[in-house]
């Protein structure tokens, strides 16, 4: 099964491949199984499969079968792994980037990416975003936001850009902007307490 060359990041052979080197290379101290694979690309187990092969020989991953249950994890000793952390935190990792810098910051209610990140990330073609925009409604300290944009974008190498809304002002969409944001791609943030 062929697949589209992912948007954000064209120059990986596959949305599957790309998928895979994210979750293996962005929690490096992870081990993952091929069901928690199959679930993270949201492709068929064959598919996760053929393609954790593909890079367990191009010595990008390691994988382990023990008691008939086989876990993959990125090749920490491979001689371009930190380039290749580095090029997966630019172009996939703003998500979880961002979620871990906003996450148990109090007052906000809920958090998405939006804007042109988000439009690659949902597989629209287009350039490279220059920065990645992000919308956090509640209540939350503006300075403590901004702090943590700000450690988002050193380690993202671009701009984090956080607009702050009440859930009044987002329920309602009264202004063009909000509802140009909500009409857009969004990507949603898992933020802990």
């Amino acid at each position: 099964m062929s697949t589209a060359r992912p948007s954000l990041a064209p120059i990986f052979r596959s949305d599957v491949q790309l998928g895979l080197l994210g979750a293996t290379y962005l929690e490096p101290e992870r081990r993952f199984t091929i069901p928690e694979l199959v679930e993270r690309t949201d492709k068929p187990q064959p598919t996760v499969a053929r393609e954790v092969e593909r890079l367990v020989e191009a010595g990008l991953v390691e994988s382990e079968l023990r008691s008939g249950r086989r876990t993959v994890w990125a090749a920490t000793t491979s001689p371009i792994f930190e380039e290749l952390t580095s090029l997966l935190t630019k172009t996939i990792g703003p998500k979880a980037v961002v979620e871990d810098q906003l996450s148990g910051i109090a007052g906000i209610e809920q958090a998405m990416i939006y804007g042109s990140w988000a439009a690659r990330f949902h597989g629209q073609a287009g350039p490279q975003p220059n920065d990645i925009d992000v919308l956090v409604v509640g209540t939350p300290d503006l300075a403590t936001v901004r702090a943590a944009a700000d450690k988002a974008t050193k380690i993202l190498g671009r701009d984090v850009n956080v607009s702050i809304l009440s859930a009044k002002e987002w329920a309602a969409a009264k202004s063009g902007f909000i509802r140009t944001v909500k009409d857009g791609p969004l990507v949603a943030l898992g933020l802990s307490a």
